[in-house]
């Protein structure tokens, strides 16, 4: 019986891990030239923009974050470059970000 209450409050306590992770942080995204909208909104923030830079809020995890960062180029141009608290994203997911963006 205690091992399984040891093993019910572990998977408990990676929940809750896994949830304060999964927190919004403070994003910027840089254009290749001046955003064509000054306010973005989707996937679940808002971001604003101006002249060549974007910032709002996404999800810390890479993964995510490319949701939020198409959402932004869509919206207001190419980025160039994009970040979620103190990580870039590498030339893969800024790829992903731009793939509905028509001039690449």
């Amino acid at each position: 019986m205690r091992t399984i209450l040891t093993a019910m409050m572990s998977v408990i306590a990676l929940g809750c891990a896994a949830t304060a992770n999964a927190a919004p942080v403070a994003g910027t995204a840089t254009l290749a030239g001046p955003a064509s909208a000054a306010k973005i909104v989707g996937d679940g923030g808002v971001w604003r923009c101006e002249g060549t830079t974007c910032t709002g809020q996404a999800d810390a995890r890479t993964s995510l974050a490319v949701a939020a960062c198409s959402a932004v180029a869509d919206g207001a141009g190419r980025v160039v470059a994009f970040a979620v608290a103190e990580t870039a994203f590498d030339e893969a997911a800024l790829k992903r970000c731009n793939r509905h963006v028509r001039a690449q």
